[in-house]
């Protein structure tokens, strides 16, 4: 989930997703975070509402947004199975709501 942008000079392109990596990991995790935001209540939801809070509906934002979303699935995904614990939706002390618990 890295990206590339095209520069040279004081010439800046547009940042798009580079083909380095896995096409498959790429896709699964760009799938999973789809499937993600679907779902009621977690932090991936929640980002993806933050991203697009914007422009409801730019394309190219949500786009965007769903490559956000891949890339933190895949740090999350990489957490888990390298320290082995359970995968929790939320940080403990953070409520679905974002309200702090005591």
């Amino acid at each position: 989930m890295d990206l590339a942008t095209v520069q040279s000079g004081m010439f800046r392109g547009q940042s798009r997703i580079s083909k380095y990596g896995n096409a498959r990991l790429r896709r699964t995790l760009w799938m999973a975070g789809q499937t993600a935001v679907l779902k009621r209540t977690n932090s991936f939801r929640d980002k993806f509402e933050r991203y697009i809070s914007k422009d409801r509906h730019n394309a190219h934002l949500r786009r965007k947004a769903y490559t956000a979303i891949a890339a933190k699935m895949a740090r999350t995904v990489h957490a888990v199975v390298k320290h082995g614990d359970p995968y929790r939706p939320f940080f403990e002390g953070v409520s679905p709501g974002g309200r702090t618990t005591l």
